[in-house]
């Protein structure tokens, strides 16, 4: 049974003795190869569960009387799915004739430009997600109820589309929040999904610098 390259990794600290240069080199470019086609299958995998995401939003949100916020998710989505396509196919486009510590620094360069690019747009993506939600629970009857319920025992002479001016309040605070913090939601989201791999990328340029510098 052939062994796995992380397998072949290991063994190769413990017999230093019997490996040479060219071997070393041989594990590093098949563990550089493994961990970019691995992530490159992690960020096609999100795109179809972007693209299923959206379709299923769309049908729960028609079928509990709130076609129009499916629609508009949808509409969000759109413009992430192009742009995740997009970036995907300048990753594979990468060149591959050179080494594979240039390859790997070629593509730890793309992968910090798609994330600047994803971030900007995520600036517009919560919040206008956020007012997306939030117009909806207003606009549906239960929010409708709520707002009564609110006035009834919290009366104010503050109001605006039958909505207390308290709520506004609140509301308008949460969306200077997700504004303010929006980057940082993503970078969080992004953490948590490819954190792992991102910092196995990290450590193995690292460590290949370091290779190269001891040749």
């Amino acid at each position: 049974m052939s062994k796995s390259i992380e397998a072949m990794w290991k063994q190769g600290f413990v017999s230093e003795g019997e490996l040479s240069a060219p071997k070393v080199n041989d594990l590093y470019n098949r563990k550089s190869q493994n961990i970019v086609d691995k992530l490159q299958n992690m960020f096609a995998v999100n795109i179809k569960a972007i693209v299923i995401g959206a379709l299923v939003m769309l049908v729960v949100m028609s079928l509990i009387g709130a076609p129009w916020l499916g629609l508009y998710i949808c509409v969000l989505l759109a413009p992430l799915v192009l742009i995740a396509r997009k970036e995907l196919i300048k990753s594979h486009n990468l060149s591959k004739g050179q080494s594979s510590l240039e390859y790997l620094e070629s593509f730890d360069t793309w992968l910090k430009n798609s994330m600047d690019t994803y971030s900007k747009y995520y600036r517009f993506f919560y919040p206008l997600f956020y007012i997306g939600m939030v117009t909806q629970g207003l606009a549906s009857n239960a929010g409708g109820k709520v707002m009564a319920l609110l006035l009834k025992h919290y009366p104010t002479e503050y109001v605006f589309l039958d909505i207390p001016g308290y709520v506004w309040a609140v509301i308008t605070v949460l969306f200077l929040l997700v504004v303010r913090y929006s980057e940082a939601l993503y970078r969080l989201d992004l953490d948590i999904i490819y954190g792992r791999q991102f910092k196995k990328l990290e450590e193995l340029i690292t460590d290949m610098r370091a290779l190269k510098a001891q040749q």
